[in-house]
């Protein structure tokens, strides 16, 4: 049987005691900061040391593996909060030091340009869902379809049709779409998420972070010969 705190732990923080919702919000951007924070570091780190960054450019579809493993495993321990942090912060570094051989496709000034945009439109969209006050949960059918079409769309682009219109198409398609996933991964975090799902909300934000990211990289391209 369950006892009062652990229904009350799992009530939506849209209904939580202010308190309680106060400390969840603050467990989850702090997190997110933290995840963002260590990514960084990974990149910077697997950047600047050229014999791993030739074994993860060599192996690079293993450790796209481990990442999806890392995402599991962090959806698995989410509840248990050492195990869990351990989980998502490992998915975290895993996707800084995947990102770094992309990096080295793109000049600085881009690289520097599309951080910028991501933090700028991120604390945007989400200052606009906490204010508003709108209830965006219609938006979830919507970004499901668009995923499913933006992932098909740059498989047949890749293998079939290789061209560049339809690559900025996806690429300018991508922000928008993830830029939806973050009014409504923020939506549910404000209205759905209980507060004791901290570490999966953490982990939806980054998700829509990363991915804006490496669109909006994408988008303004600036390629290195």
């Amino acid at each position: 049987m369950q006892t009062a705190h652990s229904i009350r732990k799992s009530i939506p923080a849209a209904v939580a005691p202010l308190e309680e919702r106060m400390a969840f919000l603050k467990k989850v951007y702090g997190l997110l900061s933290i995840s963002v924070f260590l990514a960084a570091g990974a990149s910077w780190t697997t950047l600047n040391n050229e014999p791993f960054l030739r074994i993860v450019a060599g192996n690079y579809f293993l450790f796209i593996i481990l990442e999806f493993a890392a995402i599991f495993f962090t959806m698995w321990a989410r509840k248990k909060e050492t195990m869990g942090l351990v989980a998502l912060f490992s998915f975290t570094i895993l996707t800084g030091i995947t990102t770094a051989p992309i990096l080295l496709r793109y000049s600085g000034s881009t690289v520097t340009n599309a951080l910028f945009l991501t933090g700028l439109i991120f604390a945007g969209l989400s200052f606009y869902t906490i204010v508003s006050k709108r209830d965006f949960s219609f938006m979830g059918g919507m970004l499901t379809t668009g995923l499913i079409v933006l992932i098909v769309g740059g498989l047949l682009n890749a293998f079939i049709f290789k061209s560049s219109g339809i690559s900025f198409l996806y690429s300018a398609g991508g922000v928008f779409l993830f830029s939806g996933f973050i009014i409504y991964d923020t939506f549910n975090i404000l209205k759905r998420y209980p507060t004791d799902e901290y570490i999966s909300a953490t982990l939806s934000l980054y998700l829509d972070i990363l991915n804006l990211f490496l669109m909006l990289l994408h988008l303004l391209g600036g390629s290195r010969d």
